[in-house]
């Protein structure tokens, strides 16, 4: 399926990503706020959540195609015209999610293309501006993930204030409760 790119909001995406780790905070154990491994862990679910923008790497290759279809030739008559392409695959190492996050500044391709899991497929017509219209794409996409990157390692140390926070709050939360259960004339099981 064939789709534009840059399309989602880095803003957007970065708080489900926050909201998301520190759920996972809230979710641990209540023993585990009073282990020592608890740094350990909460590095951990830092890390599940980080963002590895993607990045061209390795050798483009491309399937020519022929396609019909109808369209106006030059004289105004309608007629089955063959218009022959080449599917460029360009091989990408990181996350193929950050292809639909938008940075803050961007220059939107006007190429729709298809996001497989290390391949970034686009299709261009098969002439002699070809080679060149596959590098202005793929230079101006690698400058969107560029843009990206920088904003992303503006952004990351709040991925680990969030999650600290929530820590904080939990373990608060926990002592408050342990406090309360001292005093009740029952014992209340964790």
């Amino acid at each position: 399926m064939e789709e534009v790119l840059f399309q989602k909001s880095f803003y957007q995406v970065w708080q489900l990503q926050m909201r998301a780790a520190a759920a996972e905070v809230q979710k641990l154990d209540r023993k585990l706020f009073k282990d020592p491994s608890l740094g350990g862990t909460l590095q951990s679910i830092a890390k599940k959540y980080e963002i590895e923008v993607a990045r061209f790497q390795g050798e483009m290759t491309a399937e020519r195609r022929t396609e019909e279809r109808q369209g106006q030739d030059g004289w105004g008559d309608y007629r089955m015209i063959k218009t022959t392409w080449l599917d460029v695959s360009i091989p990408f190492v990181g996350e193929a999610e950050t292809f639909r996050i938008a940075p803050s500044s961007m220059t939107v391709p006007s190429k729709r293309v298809r996001i497989g899991r290390n391949v970034l497929t686009v299709s261009v017509v098969d002439n002699d501006g070809a080679d060149s219209e596959v590098q202005n794409f793929k230079n101006l996409v690698e400058g969107n993930l560029q843009i990206l990157r920088n904003e992303y390692q503006q952004y990351k140390p709040q991925l680990e204030q969030a999650i600290q926070q929530a820590a904080t709050q939990r373990k608060a939360q926990i002592d408050a409760e342990e406090a309360r259960d001292q005093s009740r004339s029952f014992r209340v099981k964790n």
